[in-house]
């Protein structure tokens, strides 16, 4: 019969009860009808009609197996995981080589994080059918969330290997290589995955994220763009872009200043100057930026200490302020600065202005 999955590599259902090997009877002609038409209405998300076929079939063949699956699938639908994972046990007294009832019992697990029960029914599902991909991929990511990525690995591949065409292994091979820090190999599983399936906003988001965290920001900022395109509600994206466009700009601009610094147009007064510049303009954190590099520049340039100071004093960082002015006092010269030498004699003495 035909029957409905939960979605194409969600994560399954629930938990698995040994019982003595029941000899169903082979379901009335109309049980499998009414079963059929339950089936096509749940894909078509008419709950309500569609339990009313597979009751109907339950009706002429009360062991039918894959109407109490699709029940569980309902249940499921509407939120109410107990009552599913009632429908799927059911399913598996009748009929103890329903690889869809392993697996979907199996999904009820894993959404509650119970790892070991989860990755036991999705091996039934398999020893069932070894090439059932739905229950291989949901048997990866508990592999995933038992911490054993090699697993993981190992069962995302296979699952590849059966069907090229799936983009969701791709993307957790993608995510795993991510988090052990292996970029390329990263880059590489998501541009597979987003090439498969132009609108997964998720891949697009992870290779956005591995690619700005390998420095190449114009095309993370495309590949949240494309994030976006795909989904405009991903909030995250739209944020990592402002980062990532930040990111650009900082980029940018450090290697306009080694630069710059090599060629001898760089030093502390010209960075100081360029701080008071950005100052007036309200730019708090580009001020910041010179006068830290002005430091780096001459760190005995008092007034950018000063100019420290004053961001600090308003930030009310009082400590990194008292220190600011402390090497302002150190590296002045009180008849040149003699109004900014009174202003951090007090500061310190009283850490407050």
């Amino acid at each position: 019969m035909k029957r409905h999955l939960t979605l194409i590599f969600a994560v399954g259902t629930a938990g698995y009860v040994g019982t003595g090997c029941l000899h169903t009877p082979p379901p009335h002609p109309r049980a499998i009808e009414a079963a059929d038409l339950c089936a096509e209405y749940l894909n078509a998300g008419d709950l309500t009609t569609a339990e009313v076929q597979c009751d109907l079939a339950l009706q002429f063949a009360p062991q039918f197996a894959d109407a109490w699956v699709n029940k569980g699938l309902i249940a499921m639908r509407r939120g109410q995981e107990d009552n599913a994972k009632d429908f799927f046990i059911k399913a598996l007294r009748y009929n103890q080589e329903h690889a869809g009832a392993y697996n979907d019992l199996g999904f009820i697990y894993y959404k509650n994080r119970q790892y070991g029960k989860a990755h036991d029914n999705f091996q039934r599902a398999l020893k069932v059918n070894p090439d059932f991909n739905e229950a291989r991929y949901n048997l990866a990511l508990t592999f995933m969330g038992l911490n054993q990525n090699d697993k993981a690995k190992k069962e995302f591949r296979t699952v590849i290997a059966v069907n090229r065409n799936l983009a969701d292994p791709y993307a957790m091979l993608g995510k795993i290589a991510h988090d052990e820090g292996a970029l390329e190999d990263a880059e590489q599983q998501l541009r597979s995955a987003v090439e498969l399936a132009p609108t997964f906003a998720d891949a697009w988001l992870e290779l956005g994220n591995v690619l700005a965290e390998a420095g190449k920001a114009g095309e993370a900022k495309d590949a949240y763009e494309s994030c976006i395109e795909a989904d405009p509600n991903k909030a995250e994206c739209r944020r990592n872009i402002s980062v990532v466009n930040k990111s650009a700009k900082l980029q940018e601009e450090s290697l306009k200043n080694i630069k710059e610094i090599k060629e001898g147009k760089r030093d502390a007064p010209n960075e100081y100057a360029m701080a008071r510049t950005y100052r007036d303009k309200g730019l708090k954190n580009d001020e910041k930026r010179a006068y830290f590099r002005c430091l780096k520049l001459e760190p005995k340039f008092a007034p950018c200490h000063y100019g420290l100071f004053e961001i600090f004093k308003d930030d009310r960082e009082d400590k990194q302020a008292k220190t600011a002015c402390q090497n302002f006092l150190k590296f002045a010269e009180g008849t040149e600065y003699p109004k900014e030498v009174e202003t951090c004699e007090r500061y310190v003495s009283a850490n407050t202005y």
